[in-house]
């Protein structure tokens, strides 16, 4: 991953200074502790600033629509303290300065207000871009006075540098770098030119640019000019190269959410995999014992052969052997009568014990079969969207807490136009319900994988008293395919057949339904 030095930074200011420099603050939205947006408005348009502090992936950069969604942005009921300060001070303000300290990854934003008395104060919003340490700040720039910062470091948790409100700011320490922009090539000879020295040597230089400048060089000369032209701003097309794009905004902005949207979505993946392979262990536990009624049957026959040869048993025996060679276990107390019957009664009762571990085996094995659907829908997903209406099933199957206030889900489901028709995937269980009860129509074909957990197809009909090509039905069935475990199998078997020969059977779990008139295609 690439990280954002004080290179990018400067690349970024220099981008963007036309619409930062006298943008006004219209709005700021703090959705975590770690992340910040400025609503900012500079002329006549209107952007997103998102600053993120998060020691993974600090960075700053003029967010989309589409970006906001990766990263999963959600602005809390309850602003925190720091989000009400900044709304306090600098909402409605203009950016009147940008300043970045020399050599680091600090961008200051600066704004001229009017306080509680009516005295114009000068406050500085300084963004620091600097891996564990980042923060953002806003402090009294007369003064030098901290009033509020994302992340408060108190003297127990620095003893280099503190930062809360009521407290002097200070600049972090030094680096003991050089700038490469004041250096002669002389000098430049005689740093090794490996890129982890050249890294360590030089302010705003990072390994991957580094790598990037140096696989094009042809000398150490050539390789000095482009440094230089880099650093100077003079040739950002490394630059360019390192984020992968042509816009330097819109390249780190999608980097960054690519980034953040694979972490996030692995997180709340690996959350519900778990809790459903959780599930899945204790039906295993119980799918090991398979019920065996033959015990209940044993003492059965015991009690039917006491009867059968009570005439040949004399009264006291502890045990008697059958004709057919069988040894029967007796209570000398009682009557080869009571034995029988003592035998019936454990017949009855193993009976009883069976039918109860028959009733919770075959229960476990419907959950089970439940569960790998959904288990294939989570390992499948590829959105929030997905995982959140798998979350809300595990909510109706009582695996996790329901929420109490819930937005209204809108189900969305992929959809194909091939030779004309109209093909609906639903990529898990809650789709598939809604694909099912509320778009299919009759004479619509449902496509599935035969015996295996796989996405639903609904493949809309074009002429109900003509079959759809037979490349249509093949398209769809290869849907179905790419979407079940069997998708890198050699062969599949999937089956289809009209809506209107579906059934869902009462108290069936999402998805379920009983099928008939069913044809096969093999893909």
């Amino acid at each position: 991953m690439h990280s954002f030095d004080s290179l990018s930074l400067k690349n970024f200011v220099n981008v963007n200074y036309d619409f930062l420099k006298n943008a006004s603050v219209q709005k700021v939205q703090q959705p975590s502790r770690r992340e910040i947006i400025l609503n900012l408005r500079s002329n006549g348009e209107s952007r997103k600033l998102y600053i993120n502090i998060n020691p993974k992936y600090p960075h700053i950069c003029f967010i989309s629509q589409k970006t906001f969604s990766m990263r999963a942005l959600e602005n809390p009921k309850s602003p925190p303290m720091f989000c009400m300060q900044l709304r306090k001070y600098i909402e409605g303000a203009r950016i009147k300065e940008i300043t970045i300290p020399d050599y680091e990854r600090i961008l200051e934003f600066h704004f001229e207000v009017y306080d509680e008395i009516g005295q114009l104060a000068n406050l500085c919003f300084a963004l620091e871009i600097m891996g564990k340490h980042s923060n953002v700040i806003l402090y009294d720039y007369r003064s030098k006075i901290i009033l509020g910062s994302a992340h408060n470091i108190s003297p127990e948790k620095s003893s280099i540098r503190e930062v809360y409100g009521g407290i002097p700011y200070i600049y972090p320490p030094k680096q003991t770098k050089t700038d490469i922009l004041k250096t002669s090539y002389g000098a430049f000879c005689s740093v090794n030119k490996d890129v982890k020295s050249l890294s360590e040597h030089y302010y705003m230089l990072c390994e991957p640019l580094l790598k990037i400048i140096k696989n094009k060089s042809e000398s150490d000369e050539k390789l000095f000019e482009n440094l230089q032209k880099t650093v100077s701003l003079q040739d950002t097309s490394a630059l360019l190269e390192l984020w992968q794009g042509d816009d330097f905004n819109v390249a780190l902005d999608e980097y960054f959410a690519n980034v953040m949207f694979r972490d996030i979505f692995a997180q709340r993946q690996n959350v519900l995999l778990r809790i459903l392979n959780s599930e899945l262990k204790k039906l295993a536990n119980i799918l090991h014992n398979v019920p065996n009624e033959q015990k209940a049957q044993a003492y059965k026959q015991k009690g039917d052969l006491i009867f059968q040869y009570i005439y040949l048993i004399k009264q006291g025996e502890k045990s008697f052997l059958t004709p057919d060679g069988i040894i029967i276990a007796l209570d000398d107390t009682i009557t080869p009568s009571q034995n029988a019957q003592n035998y019936y009664k454990l017949y009855s009762k193993a009976k009883g014990a069976y039918e109860y571990q028959k009733q919770k085996y075959d229960e476990a094995t419907e959950k089970k079969s439940y569960y790998d659907e959904i288990l294939f829908s989570i390992e499948n997903s590829k959105t929030y969207t997905e995982l959140d209406e798998i979350t809300s099933e595990l909510e109706l199957c009582g695996l996790i807490k329901e929420k109490k206030s819930k937005k209204q889900e809108k189900i969305e489901l992929q959809k194909y136009d091939f030779m004309g028709y109209e093909l609906f995937l639903g990529k898990n269980n809650k789709q598939n319900d809604y694909l099912i009860s509320k778009v299919a129509l009759g004479e619509d074909i449902w496509f599935h994988a035969y015996n295996c957990p796989s996405s639903h197809v609904l493949l809309r009909a074009k002429n109900v008293e003509k079959t759809p090509p037979a490349e249509v039905l093949e398209f769809a069935a290869k849907l179905v395919k790419e979407n079940s475990p069997m998708k890198n199998s050699t062969k599949a078997s999937i089956i289809y057949t009209k809506r209107k020969n579906l059934k869902k059977p009462p108290g069936g779990v999402l998805g379920y339904v009983i099928y008939k008139n069913e044809k096969e295609i093999v893909i």
